[in-house]
């Protein structure tokens, strides 16, 4: 008779190939649901975007739905006046060399006249021996020797001290002009205060071939994209590598940046231009762009090219019609999308 044991170890044996297999079975269904359910989480979500190319204009499609979501805005452009007249260019030049220049200056008007001061007394003295020796000899002629040698001392010092101004002088000529080389020999001068104080800049302008004397002012805009006045100081000795033409000196009211690259504009006359308002404007590849709503669902990235810039906003006259309607909110919202629309397409 066999044992129990046996019995129920024999029984195990038997069934452990089939426990075994249904074991390796629950484990291949419940890593295969595992499997669908992280595809599920990682598949692509469909875009309400689609973004084609017409007439080699990016256009964006953004079903009316999405628009209302993202909360897109757009409004007419209306027009604007700006002042007319060619774009000419320059720079907002270091002030530090000027500050060097009028220290030294300084310098050498306060050794100047130390050295006129001392001429003075050596003059005075050599006419006092002189006048000794003339009345019986009351000094020796040693005496009358060392005041003549103290006193061409004195004037050598004088005239030292004398070349070294006006080396200054002529440094600053070179540099800047003969104006602000005025504005420094004036101790109380209120114009060049005004520049080392940063409440005006200097900027290196050129004019290119522009027929006539320079204009005394232009309006100017810098990297704020503000518009400033800018007045003329002086044609300036050094021109910008750059860029042909004769270069002028302005002074602007503006704490621009040394080395900022500036815009102005020569002329009076206003002209019409459509006003592209910054909220609808979007940087992309260095250059400004605005998105126009061309149907309920279409949006057109348009350059901005020539415009002028003025608190923030664009002021165009090419590429834009009065009454398009600008994306003014959403703007930043809709490049974003063209480029992932376009990351997915690669």
């Amino acid at each position: 008779m066999k044992s129990p044991t046996k019995t129920v170890l024999k029984g195990l044996l038997l069934l452990s190939p089939t426990i075994l297999a249904l074991l390796l079975l629950g484990g291949y269904w419940l890593s295969k649901g595992e499997q669908n359910k992280e595809a599920e989480r990682e598949a692509p979500v469909p875009s309400s975007t689609k973004i084609e190319v017409r007439n080699g204009i990016m256009t964006l499609i953004v079903n009316e739905a999405t628009q209302e979501r993202s909360g897109i805005q757009a409004q007419a452009l209306g027009d604007a006046t700006a002042t007319g007249g060619p774009a000419v260019y320059g720079t907002v030049i270091d002030m530090q060399p000027l500050v060097e220049l009028s220290g030294r200056y300084a310098s050498a008007i306060s050794d100047l006249s130390a050295a006129k001061t001392e001429r003075a007394t050596t003059k005075a003295e050599l006419a006092r021996v002189i006048a000794l020796y003339a009345d019986e000899q009351n000094v020796s002629q040693k005496v009358v020797g060392a005041a003549r040698a103290a006193d061409a001392a004195a004037t050598s010092k004088v005239k030292i001290a004398a070349a070294a101004a006006d080396a200054v002088v002529a440094t600053l000529r070179q540099q800047f002009g003969a104006t602000i080389a005025e504005w420094t020999a004036s101790p109380s001068s209120r114009d060049l205060a005004s520049l080392f104080t940063r409440r005006e800049v200097l900027a290196r302008i050129v004019l290119g071939r522009q027929p006539g004397p320079a204009p005394k002012t232009l309006t100017l805009f810098g990297n704020d994209q503000f518009a400033h006045e800018a007045h003329l100081v002086s044609p300036s000795p050094q021109t910008d590598p750059n860029i042909q033409g004769q270069a002028y000196l302005y002074r602007v009211a503006a704490s621009l940046p040394t080395g900022t690259r500036v815009t102005a504009y020569i002329g009076g006359q206003k002209q019409s231009r459509l006003d592209i308002p910054a909220p609808a404007i979007v940087w992309y590849g260095g250059q400004p762009w605005a998105y126009v709503k061309t149907t309920p669902t279409t949006f057109e990235r348009r350059a901005i090219n020539g415009g002028i810039p003025r608190n923030g906003d664009f002021l165009v006259s090419r590429g834009f019609t009065a009454g398009e309607q600008v994306v003014i909110r959403g703007a930043q919202l809709l490049l974003s999308e063209e480029s992932r629309s376009l990351l997915s397409n690669d």
